[in-house]
């Protein structure tokens, strides 16, 4: 099973994420805060890389195939929520990730490299990094991009022969 986990404040990256689990066939489950902060404690929080509470969500990936998560770019980083989550991961050495980042400029190479250093000291075998603005996802633009990543996990994901 393909497992699509991600975070989403104001909606682009649940549209990316949907996007992706169509072309995958891959379920999708949403990190959810216990609760809410303003804007600007948020991005405090991001930028120090803290972790926030967050609702019971998947994190023992035993029954798991191959891991994506889909984050926003929080300050050049990834939100409280995600680093919560990532740090809860169970079960996953050995076991495939990709990393889908969703941001208003810039930022995804930061913020893929914080989830990817998070799963991958829990012996997580990373296999590729795709990005989205708002402005496409606003557009309803997804572009090749997300097609691209979508061959790259449909691919990774398949049993070996």
């Amino acid at each position: 099973m393909i497992l699509i986990v991600y975070y989403s404040w104001q909606g682009h990256t649940e549209k990316v994420a949907a996007a992706l689990a169509e072309r995958v066939g891959g379920r999708l489950e949403r990190i959810e805060p216990v609760s809410e902060v303003g804007m600007f404690r948020k991005a405090m929080m991001a930028m120090l890389g803290m972790r926030a509470a967050i609702r019971p969500v998947q994190t023992n990936l035993a029954d798991v195939d191959f891991l994506v998560v889909a984050t926003p770019v929080w300050s050049q980083k990834i939100p409280p929520y995600v680093v919560e989550y990532l740090s809860g991961v169970t079960n996953a050495a050995g076991k495939p990730f990709s990393v889908l980042v969703e941001m208003g400029g810039s930022g995804a190479e930061k913020a893929a490299a914080i989830v990817r250093k998070s799963l991958e000291a829990k012996g997580m075998r990373f296999v590729s990094s795709a990005s989205t603005l708002e402005s496409e996802v606003d557009a309803g633009r997804l572009g090749p991009a997300i097609e691209e990543f979508a061959r790259t996990i449909a691919q990774a994901a398949a049993p070996a022969a």
